[in-house]
């Protein structure tokens, strides 16, 4: 008796323990070959300032003359002066902390400009690993790129926030999330910005050999720690004396105990501040104390009335000694955040997606007299929604990209879910349910595919090369082989799935998008089973009568993966 069904659908006749194992090994081999694709753009430390030039190409508007100074070692930021040395603000890029956000194909690092009150001034796009399409759109939307104004840099926002670019929704809101990331910290003072050098940490330690500009831990030529010094120009730089503030140090012993404290740097008057910092008698109320005690000093109880012939002077420097500790105080009563608390963006888009996802599931479950009925509704509803509302479509350049960076769970919810079921349902279950019953693209081919009585499709059908089956599969393979020698080449042109973020999207990919669906008229399904590696890449892991065999794509991936792990073992 002959089979109806294909030999890859008919049942799993073979011996189990030699059906799994080789279908495990063939998963493992997918495994690590995805694991192999490289990042796009080499990891990024963040710590290099960018150009002046790159600045204004992200947007920013920097007056003539103006130049980055110093980086802040606390914040991470770095100063911007104008052309007299006025210090204007500062400079902050969300790299490597966005690197943890990622969009559509991956991260992308936007620079902020902050001004003297800790308020963004603007944002722009320093640099992006994601599609070039999406990026423009991001950069030529002022909307989405101006909300950010305003916002305080030293306050950790909340993660679930505001609009994204539409077409280009995974781009912006990565963006956006790695501002969040990079946010929260302190903001450095403007008008002390040098930071602790060993020259100041001798003044209280004579042995110093080492400093720690962080901390401000001092370390003698053994590395035994002598002591810690702090500056009050981060903690209070907002009294003035009789003509500006003084910021002073602070030099504590390993148990936290004030030994000595001595002005670092001052607006105020000469020879009124010589007076101050000769005064022996003066910086003794303090000496001994550790910088609760300080906090809590009640300077006209003590009867601090300062120096005499720079009173006020001198009472500028005690008070502000005072506030800097309860500042400290309050800091160290904070909990460290490194970061804000990431949430799950849900949209309408992922919610449906979702409902759709479960949807189809149980449509396994249906029987085919009553699905045939809904199934011109069921293909509509998917090309309506997961494809123009969600453009939620795998793609290589999507499983490329999460490969390499990380899937954008957060941010695509119902994107990651299709993925995922694209991947497992075919490896435990046999069902392909992406590529038969959620791909927009294999929907819309379904809708206009010939019948069986059309007399073209019967005439193309016995004459369309039987060769083009493995064209998918050469697609694939040389996309991989593409992103091992260039891993910045962009993927999502060589597939008609990003026509359906038609906001964005090339008049390239919507042609061949288009050119696809009029082929599909003629010879039914044509892209489905003669041009898409996506979908190739699931029929390959799908479980089936054929996977406990060894087959040619087995020898050929294997080759691949060998190849590709020993080119990285010989360069790394």
């Amino acid at each position: 008796m002959r089979h109806s069904l294909p030999l890859a659908d008919l049942p799993l006749r073979q011996p189990g323990w030699r059906l799994y194992s080789v279908h495990l090994l063939r998963l493992t081999l997918v495994v690590s070959l995805l694991a192999a694709i490289p990042r796009p753009i080499v990891l990024r430390d963040g710590l290099e300032p960018p150009s002046i030039q790159q600045l204004i190409d992200a947007g920013h508007m920097i007056p003539d003359g103006c130049t980055i100074g110093a980086r802040d070692l606390k914040s991470g930021l770095w100063l911007l002066e104008d052309s007299t040395g006025k210090k204007m603000g500062w400079i902050a890029r969300s790299f490597p902390d966005a690197q943890k956000a990622i969009g559509y194909r991956g991260p992308t690092e936007a620079s902020v400009l902050i001004d003297p009150d800790s308020k963004i001034v603007s944002v722009g796009v320093l640099s992006s690993e994601d599609t070039d399409e999406h990026v423009e759109a991001v950069k030529s939307d002022p909307a989405f790129l101006n909300q950010f104004q305003g916002w305080d840099w030293t306050i950790v926002p909340e993660m679930n926030f505001a609009d994204g670019v539409s077409g280009a929704t995974l781009t912006s809101l990565a963006l956006a999330e790695g501002i969040m990331l990079r946010m929260g910290g302190e903001a450095p003072s403007l008008v002390f910005s040098n930071p602790l050098r060993l020259d100041d940490a001798k003044l209280g330690f004579p042995k110093a050999e080492s400093i720690s500009e962080e901390s401000g831990e001092v370390y003698n030529r053994l590395g035994k720690v002598l002591g810690r010094v702090l500056r009050t120009g981060v903690l209070s730089d907002h009294l003035a004396g009789y003509q500006g503030p003084t910021e002073l140090l602070l030099f504590l012993d390993p148990s936290g105990t004030i030994i000595s404290t001595r002005i670092r740097e001052s607006f105020d008057n000469e020879p009124y501040v010589d007076y101050v910092r000769t005064e022996y008698g003066f910086w003794k109320l303090f000496r001994g104390m550790n910088l609760k005690q300080l906090s809590e000093l009640d300077l006209v109880a003590q009867g601090v009335e300062g120096v005499s012939g720079a009173t006020m002077t001198s009472q500028n420097v005690a008070q502000t000694l005072v506030d800097a500790a309860k500042e400290y105080q309050v800091k160290a009563l904070i909990p460290d955040i490194t970061e804000p608390r990431l949430k799950i963006r849900w949209r309408w888009q992922d919610l449906s997606t979702m409902v759709l996802v479960i949807m189809a599931i149980l449509m396994q479950k249906i029987r085919p007299s009553i699905m045939k009925k809904m199934r011109k509704f069921w293909l509509l509803l998917t090309i309506l929604i997961i494809g123009f509302c969600a453009g939620n479509l795998l793609s290589m350049s999507l499983i490329a990209g999460w490969s390499a960076e990380g899937v954008a769970w957060r941010l695509a919810p119902g994107l990651a879910v299709i993925g995922a079921v694209a991947f497992l349902f075919p490896t435990l279950t046999r069902q392909n349910i992406y590529c038969n019953h959620l791909c927009p693209h294999g929907a819309l081919q379904q809708l206009i595919k010939p019948t069986k009585m059309t007399h073209r499709m019967g005439f193309l059908r016995t004459r369309f090369p039987k060769w083009f089956t493995v064209v998918p599969g050469l697609l694939l393979l040389g996309a991989y082989t593409v992103l091992q020698l260039s891993p910045s080449v962009d993927l999502s042109k060589w597939e008609p799935f990003y026509a359906y973020l038609f906001q964005v999207s090339s008049w390239w990919v919507i042609g061949f998008a288009v050119m696809t669906i009029l082929i599909s008229r003629l010879v039914p399904m044509a892209y489905c089973r003669y041009g898409c590696p996506t979908g190739f890449l699931l029929g390959y892991l799908r479980l089936n009568a054929k996977s406990g065999y060894i087959q040619k794509a087995d020898q050929v991936l294997l080759m691949v993966a060998v190849g590709t792990w020993t080119m990285k073992w010989i360069y790394s």
